[in-house]
This record gives C-alpha cells, sequence and structure tokens, in this order.
C-alpha cells in the first residue's frame, strides 16, 4: 500500500512538474500563465499545453521524471502552498522549482541584499541579520551569490536557523557550495533553494535582476547592506518600496555604498545599530496582510 501510494505521489508530482515546465511556453510567457492560473485554473492552461507539438510534451515529462527523481519539487502559483505574499506581488512567477523542505515558504521571512564585494564591515552587518533573524525564526532570503548573499546565508544556518536561495539560473545548475557542504546535515534541513526559470537556464544578468522580484515577493521586509549607486542591491530595494515592503538600510561607513542614501530618500529605514536591526526583525513574526495583488 506505502509502494502504490508513493507511486501515486511520484505521479502526482511529476504532472506538477509537467505543469510547470510548459505553462509558460503554452500561455505565451510567464506573466500570461500566472494570469491564466490564478484567473481561469488548470483547465485552460491544459488545454494550451496540449496544442504543443508533441515533442515539447515528450520532452517535459522527462525531464518532470529526472528532476523529481533529484528531489526537485513544482509549486505553481494557484496552489495553496504558494506563499500568498508572493502570489499577489507584482511580478510573481507561475511556478517555482523547489529543492530541501518547502515548509519553509510558511515562515516569517526576511530579504538581505548587498553587494558581492562588500565590505569586513558589510559582511559583519550580514552576519548580525541573518544572526537574529535566526535567533527570533524569522526566515532569511537571498541569492545565493558571494558577498553579502553567502554571509547572511551561512550565519542563518549557523545559528540554527533557516534559508531560501533563490537562484538566478535554472535549478539544473545549483550546486551547494564548499561553505555550506561543511556545515554538513543542517544545510539540506534547513535550506530550501528556489528557481523561478527553466531548469536547464544558465545565469544571465537579466536573471540576477528578475529574481529580485521574487527575493522581496517571499520577504515581509527587506535588509539593504551596501547598495551602489546602481545594480541589483538598488534594484531590489526600489522594488521592495513600490511594493510596500519596509526596506531596512543598515549603517554603513564605506564609501562605495551611496545607494544607502538613495533608498533612504525614498522612504528607506535608516538602521544605526544591531539593537535596532533585533527590534525591526521581530516585528515580522506577526502576521500581515500582503498589500498588493498581482497585475
Amino acid at each position: 500500500m506505502s509502494t502504490g501510494a508513493s507511486r501515486d505521489d511520484q505521479a502526482a508530482g511529476e504532472c506538477e512538474l509537467v505543469l510547470a515546465l510548459l505553462a509558460g511556453p503554452a500561455a505565451g510567457g510567464a506573466r500570461r500563465a500566472a494570469r491564466s492560473l490564478l484567473h481561469w485554473g488548470r483547465p485552460q492552461i491544459q488545454d494550451l499545453i496540449a496544442h504543443l507539438p508533441a515533442p515539447a510534451r515528450v520532452d517535459a515529462e522527462e525531464t518532470a521524471s529526472r528532476l523529481w527523481e533529484r528531489g526537485v519539487r513544482a509549486l505553481l502559483c494557484d496552489d495553496r502552498r504558494y506563499p500568498d505574499s508572493l502570489r499577489r506581488f507584482s511580478g510573481a512567477p507561475p511556478a517555482l522549482f523547489c529543492l530541501g523542505p518547502m515548509e519553509l515558504l510558511e515562515r516569517p521571512a526576511v530579504g538581505v541584499c548587498g553587494s558581492r564585494d562588500a565590505s569586513d564591515e558589510g559582511i559583519r552587518a550580514a552576519r548580525a541579520c541573518g544572526e537574529e533573524a535566526a535567533h527570533l525564526g524569522v526566515a532569511v532570503v537571498s541569492g545565493y551569490a558571494k558577498g553579502v548573499d553567502t554571509a547572511g546565508h551561512l550565519a542563518a544556518l549557523e545559528a540554527g536557523g533557516t534559508t531560501i536561495a533563490v537562484l538566478a539560473e535554472g535549478i539544473d545548475h545549483f550546486r551547494a557550495k564548499t561553505p555550506y557542504r561543511e556545515l554538513g546535515p543542517a544545510a539540506g534541513v534547513n535550506m530550501l533553494v528556489v528557481s523561478q526559470f527553466p531548469p536547464a537556464q544558465r545565469w544571465t544578468a537579466g536573471a540576477a535582476m528578475t529574481r529580485k522580484q521574487v527575493i522581496v515577493g517571499l520577504s515581509r521586509a527587506l535588509v539593504v547592506v551596501e547598495a551602489r549607486d546602481t545594480g541589483g542591491t538598488l534594484k531590489a530595494g526600489e522594488i521592495a518600496l513600490r511594493g510596500s515592503r519596509p526596506v531596512f538600510v543598515l549603517n554603513s561607513t564605506s564609501s562605495a555604498s551611496p545607494g544607502n542614501q538613495r533608498l533612504i530618500s525614498a522612504g528607506g529605514r535608516h538602521v544605526a545599530d544591531r539593537r535596532e536591526l533585533r527590534a525591526l526583525l521581530q516585528t515580522l513574526r506577526v502576521e500581515q496582510t500582503p498589500l498588493l495583488a498581482i497585475d
């Protein structure tokens, strides 16, 4: 009986993966696929998929089987487990490919964005955020890049907390980096990896920008560390402010942080020290109502 149940689970899971793989191509793009799923439901998407060329459907089925065996699961935007904070956020993807404990998506979360080439001060600030979030039971959401992202992810895990890595590439390209492997089983149990992109898609600068929508959408607030005058960190802060997400700009003496003042001037909050950061993160544990509907 358990074998039959597991086979049923696998069949259902692979069907979800096929939908996630083909929804965008069938609907004419990710945004249209999300609208279709949310407003008209799966029958319309399934009908559109049925009209795709047979080789595309066969390839998707083979890919779904391979992904399932690797432990990858699909989460479509009409699924009740898909975070409402992301579903109602502008630019929400029709599906997420997930590797790891999907229940982490149910936790209150804070986004952490910052420079790949952060100063020592910036790395310490990112680590402080990860540690404080872990102690409060708040998940850290970041982009799995070097610098601030890695500091936030690792600090959360080392402090016994949880973290969500949002990739700028397809999930086929995910490999656990050495510092994460050195943490042992904790990384696998307490870290979720998600990607909104086709599994085989490689990293691009455009994708790195696009995934900022997911980092912000999954988070109740965004912590900014050493934002430059252009680039992804500044962009993430601007996305968060437009989406009525609080933006906490950590104090920095670095001359490489001109974007910090721009975000503060636009409505971000300057955070002077760790005590103030802890108090702000504590407020994220209170249930909040999403403010934006998907457009």
